[in-house]
């Protein structure tokens, strides 16, 4: 599991885990997995929507959130 710290435009904080599930591929070969999709969700179980490298989407509020903090004028 990854951790990123995300930022509102107010200059917010949050915690974030992205969680890569596994596909059971075992056979009469013997046991596998491979990766499979990923999932980010906030700190509180509040699922994101990937928009780009660098931003995510709270599917609840339609907030962005970045990697990076906004610079303040």
């Amino acid at each position: 599991m990854e951790t990123l710290t995300l930022y509102a435009d107010d200059g917010s904080q949050h915690r974030a885990f992205i969680h890569q599930e596994r596909i059971n591929t075992s056979s009469m070969d013997g046991v596998g997995s491979i990766p499979g999709l990923k999932t980010i969700r906030l700190a509180d179980g509040t699922p994101l929507n990937y928009v780009d490298e660098q931003t995510f989407k709270n599917v609840a509020t339609g907030q962005l959130l970045s990697r990076t903090p906004k610079k303040r004028s």
